[in-house]
């Protein structure tokens, strides 16, 4: 939960009501807080407008300038145009989902909603100065036991030939399918995926209600290998989207996908909740020495569920070499809340920021994380990406 004491410009007496004298000075000082967190709020989300002329040379690390891999970024729509997209009503009506498409300048009830969506993203990618591609997701129906459909519970959904067919028109983008384990097809699906020149496959197993131990993956996962596509999945508790179980998000459950050979990138670094118990970044952490095929992402983590993980994981040295760069595009970074955690002229480039690409990136690269990880998700797919020439990879 937000809570004024998070920032420095509150004292915990604010919040929990201890005595506290209030001179002038300190009231005025309260005050100017208050006006600060407010425009804050704002900020929080959109940014200022990004300078067109900013000299890349004097703010980006020679070796990251137009060279970076975002593994984790959203392909999203509502079906205008025949996309096949698809929103769920209670997703769409969500204040969420509503806050997030006023960040954006875009609105559900836009005639070419998808179309517009992909344009603003192209911009944002080719204006953010570092990245080189991203991968696009697509996202499939949750399903039952039995592999039936449930749209009920699926809170968006993005065909998987939607993204190939942006990921052929477009070189910044890298293809990411998503394909539910219990569909009677999904193996026809992955080699079809495959053909397509897909470089992994994206699941959210808390909202798709997959049991990633669950015998019945064990085919999948095989043939994933086979075709040396990466899995990468949702880790730990889950916030962003309604969820069947969170207990889905174990990352113990990783186990039997990196016993079948699988490149495993567990999103968001399992940063979020506890299983029995014990915090699953933890769980995580302690599973890397013995899998040399995992790792995980950074998407999400300057986000204002998971700002003080970020914090954590930043002196967590230890993780940073299994570490890959993720944004979790197109939802904005609360670079308002890391006020007081980084120098303040490094914090004031990444709030000012209107490009999510770019805050996202400031924000990490102020609080230490090392260059490497912009681009080892390069390194990671580098098997796939060598089997698919189309994808313009370095």
């Amino acid at each position: 939960m937000l809570r004024p004491y998070n920032l420095p410009i509150f004292p915990r007496s604010l919040w929990y009501g201890a005595p506290m004298k209030l001179t002038r000075r300190k009231l005025l000082w309260y005050g100017a807080g208050a006006v600060l967190v407010g425009a804050g709020g704002y900020k929080l989300l959109r940014g200022f407008e990004d300078d067109p002329a900013e000299d890349l040379s004097k703010t980006i690390p020679a070796t990251l300038r137009g060279a970076a891999l975002d593994v984790h970024v959203h392909a999203l729509g509502v079906g205008t145009g025949g996309t096949g997209c698809w929103v769920n009503e209670k997703t769409r009506s969500s204040i969420p989902a509503r806050v997030g498409m006023w960040n954006l300048r875009l609105s559900f009830s836009q005639p070419d909603l998808d179309q517009r969506y992909i344009a603003y993203l192209l911009s944002r990618i080719r204006s953010a100065g570092f990245l080189k591609q991203v991968v696009l997701l697509a996202m499939d129906y949750a399903h039952d036991a039995r592999g039936e459909r449930q749209p009920e519970r699926t809170p968006f959904y993005v065909p998987n030939d939607y993204v190939a067919r942006l990921a052929a028109e477009h070189p910044e983008f890298l293809f990411g399918a998503s394909i539910h384990p219990y569909r009677p097809d999904a193996l026809d699906e992955l080699d079809r995926v495959a053909a397509q020149g897909a470089v992994l496959v994206k699941w959210i197993p808390a909202a798709q209600a997959i049991a990633l131990d669950n015998s019945r993956c064990r085919a999948f996962y095989r043939r994933l290998a086979e075709h040396k596509l990466a899995l990468l999945t949702h880790a730990g508790e889950e916030l962003a989207v309604d969820v069947a179980a969170q207990e889905y998000g174990d990352p113990r459950q990783l186990v039997a996908p990196l016993e079948e050979g699988v490149t495993v990138i567990a999103a968001h670094v399992a940063s979020l909740g506890e299983t029995d118990g014990r915090s699953n970044l933890d769980l995580l952490a302690e599973m890397f020495p013995r899998w040399p095929n995992l790792w995980a992402d950074t998407s999400g983590l300057t986000l204002v569920t998971r700002w003080r993980a970020l914090l954590r994981i930043a002196e967590r040295t230890e993780l940073h070499a299994r570490l890959i760069h993720g944004s979790d595009f197109p939802l904005p970074p609360a670079a308002t809340l890391f006020l007081g955690r980084m120098p303040l002229g490094r914090w004031w480039n990444a709030w000012k920021r209107e490009n999510i690409f770019r805050r996202d990136f400031e924000i990490k690269q102020a609080l230490g994380l090392p260059a490497e990880i912009f681009t080892r998700g390069y390194q990671v797919l580098a098997l796939r990406l060598a089997q698919t020439p189309a994808s313009h990879a370095s």
